[in-house]
């Protein structure tokens, strides 16, 4: 996997009203390229956004769905009390925005952090650095990009499928991490996590130098991990067992058995995974803990 475009971390905003001012560029470029925008709602605890719908395939296939998570009513009760929302079809189509998750969520283990991307895509590598330092990296653009599409709009240049493709998940990629990556994580004990990216890391250097970024270090953030929790989302009855379930040792070790296999296939080097990245996802079968009696 090669770098692509740079990426830049933004200050992390002190309030809602700073958090607002920094999505507005998102939001106004959002709304000239689709005609509608992502809504901003203010309670005690921050901001909340609230997503427009979309009948676009590529919406659908990026966007989560509460129904991963199970259908425990206490389990839907908790997720609407952090902020999120979702429609008849049970699409996530509200979640909190993310400086105000602290308050939300005490027990919150990735950290949101806003980045700058100079173009469509966030720089991988700027994004598995942040999974390895326990954050969630969420992509904003740059002042000159969303200059760039609309004058593009403007004078109505051809955009190629591919490329028209790669934008429009630019402007989804927030609902994308939102309801999918922070939706099944959020309750991962922050040191684990951190354990994870320190035993990650170790894959990661032997390759910084160069241009590369490992595709299977990516592909624990973007799968791995997202397939564990999410198997422990879907049978739990009640929000507060998350942790136990999560650091339970027969649990745990299926985990670190992903590590391992991952860092064995980045050490196997880009002849391996350069060319032939397939998106692959271990299956893991969970462990309940026993109930007192």
């Amino acid at each position: 996997m090669l770098l692509d475009v740079a990426t830049a971390p933004l200050p992390e905003p002190a309030g809602p009203d700073a958090e607002a001012a920094l999505l507005r560029p998102f939001l106004a470029a959002y709304r000239r390229r689709f005609g509608v925008a992502p809504a901003l709602v203010r309670d005690d605890h921050g901001l909340l956004l609230r997503f427009p719908a979309h009948d676009a395939p590529a919406h659908a296939a990026v966007v989560g769905r509460v129904d991963v998570l199970g259908g425990h009513p206490a389990v839907r009760t908790y997720l609407q009390r952090l902020g999120f929302t979702w429609d008849a079809r049970g699409v996530i189509d509200g979640a909190p925005a993310p400086a105000s998750l602290a308050a939300r969520a005490p027990a919150l283990g990735p950290r949101p952090r806003y980045y700058q991307a100079a173009s469509s895509a966030m720089n991988k590598r700027t994004w598995l650095e942040g999974n390895l330092r326990g954050e969630l990296p969420l992509a904003l653009g740059a002042g000159a990009y969303y200059a760039a599409l609309a004058a593009a709009a403007r004078l109505r240049v051809p955009e190629p499928r591919r490329v028209r493709a790669g934008r429009d998940y630019h402007f989804f990629g927030v609902q994308h991490d939102l309801s999918k990556h922070l939706l099944l994580t959020h309750l991962v004990p922050r040191p684990l996590l951190l354990e994870l990216g320190r035993a990650l890391a170790g894959g990661l250097r032997r390759w910084h130098r160069g241009p590369l970024v490992s595709a299977p270090l990516v592909r624990f953030y973007e799968n791995d991990l997202l397939a564990y929790c999410q198997q422990i989302w879907r049978d739990l009855a009640d929000p507060s067992q998350f942790a136990a379930t999560c650091l339970l040792r027969p649990n745990l070790e299926q985990l670190w058995r992903a590590v391992d296999d991952r860092l064995r296939e980045s050490a196997a080097g880009p002849q391996r995974w350069l060319w032939n990245d397939a998106d692959t996802c271990p299956t893991f079968a969970i462990t309940r803990p026993a109930r007192a009696s």
